[in-house]
């Protein structure tokens, strides 16, 4: 079973596995996204992101996927096939994740390709996708516990959180600007895919930093199914929503195999990116050319109680939960939908560094996304959509966002 990675609409889960995450409150989430119109959910099977195998947060109720020594846990990996069939049934294909970028150092190259084996052997008959790894090139030191065993003297568990947080990134940063280290993560990364990708039919893409592009993070990116950009959790990020896509349509040699932002800005993270900012990355990407959409919330990626990866704010799950934001994109990615695959040219308008409008004009007609119509006068007749509500509107909008299509 092969499933397309174009015209996905995926939540993203990382924490789904594990038991933070009880078996009725999975379900109910899964029953959830889908009655809102989602299709696909990213999940780890595996170690999900800031933990590590000795964290309890890790772990299913049968334990975490592997131990540090490289034990593989057969019981986890039933769990992980039961919950993925779950999402089957009901209607969402999984994008399962098989690690985090750094998890590589503490495995290796040939345990964690028996790793990615053991993921082929419990999922072949599944509806799923697979992303090699999540930040292909991360060095997160902060998330490996080797740090604190050979520094002790580091960081004083006296410091206040935002001290330590700011030493370890530090760390990290430092880390990061080691030429030397990136290739040997892209090149132990590129050995991993080039194993395994040959054993299933099945789609592989992986994850990358906001630096980089899927393309970029392999040796052999012929094997990688789409190109793939993780925009990240900052203002900044704006216009990569449209400009990344942009910029794969105009690649000679990749334009074929599709474009995903894996990552956007999670809603609710640090506080910010709700709704508004939702449907802009929903439209902007998708009219630039991305293929496919992903969202996320904080305090469902993390199955977060407020407390548990605090750092990223202190949304919970139940609270994100209640967020109508979904809804609202499944709604919009029903109308788009049968759009995609179609030729198109793209034009978009901007001033002073702010989107204006972004047009996708296909043969018999076009879209039209403008963020705020109270900017735009001069706007061209069609039929009116308002992302933020989901609906229909005879008129054009004073202000608020407003889709317009044109049909020839």
């Amino acid at each position: 079973m092969t499933t397309s990675l174009q015209g996905l609409l995926a939540d993203t889960w990382w924490y789904a596995m594990t038991a933070r995450l009880g078996d009725e409150e999975f379900k109910n989430l899964v029953d959830m996204r889908v009655n809102q119109g989602f299709n696909a959910a990213q999940v780890v099977v595996g170690i999900p992101p800031e933990t590590t195998p000795e964290n309890p947060s890790a772990a299913s109720p049968f334990g975490a996927a592997w131990t540090r020594e490289g034990v593989f846990n057969e019981r986890y990996l039933l769990h992980a096939r039961e919950r993925i069939r779950t999402m089957n049934r009901a209607g969402l294909a999984a994008i399962v994740y098989g690690a985090w970028g750094p998890q590589i150092n503490w495995l290796g190259v040939e345990r964690m390709t028996d790793w990615w084996k053991a993921i082929l052997d419990h999922t072949a008959d599944l509806e799923v996708i697979y992303c090699l790894t999540g930040e292909s090139n991360l060095q997160a030191v902060f998330s490996d516990l080797a740090l604190f065993r050979n520094n002790p003297g580091l960081i004083k568990l006296s410091d206040s959180f935002s001290s330590r947080w700011n030493v370890l990134n530090r760390l990290a940063a430092r880390t990061q600007r080691s030429s030397k280290i990136l290739r040997e993560r892209r090149r132990a990364w590129s050995r991993v895919l080039e194993s395994i990708a040959v054993l299933t039919d099945k789609s592989f893409i992986i994850h990358p930093l906001p630096r980089d592009m899927g393309f970029e993070c392999v040796d052999h990116s012929h094997l990688l199914a789409a190109n793939t950009a993780q925009t990240g959790h900052s203002s900044e990020s704006r216009s990569r929503l449209y400009r990344l896509p942009l910029a794969h349509s105009a690649m000679n040699d990749g334009a074929a195999r599709g474009f995903i932002n894996l990552e956007p800005w999670y809603e609710g993270i640090l506080g910010m990116f709700y709704g508004e900012d939702q449907l802009f990355a929903y439209w902007s990407s998708m009219l630039a050319g991305a293929i496919s959409f992903c969202y996320g919330a904080h305090g469902i990626w993390n199955a977060g109680d407020g407390a548990f990866l605090n750092h990223w704010g202190n949304q919970t799950f139940s609270a994100a939960l209640a967020l109508d934001t979904p809804r609202l994109l499944g709604v919009s990615h029903r109308l788009f939908k049968p759009y995609l695959g179609q030729p198109a040219k793209v034009n978009f308008l901007e001033e002073k560094g702010t989107l204006l409008s972004i047009e996708r004009r296909f043969f018999q007609g076009s879209i039209i996304f403008i963020p705020e119509a109270a900017l735009v006068s001069d706007h061209p007749d069609g039929t009116y959509w308002l992302p933020m509500k989901g609906v229909f509107t005879e008129n054009y909008p004073a202000r608020g966002q407003v889709v317009i299509i044109q049909n020839t």
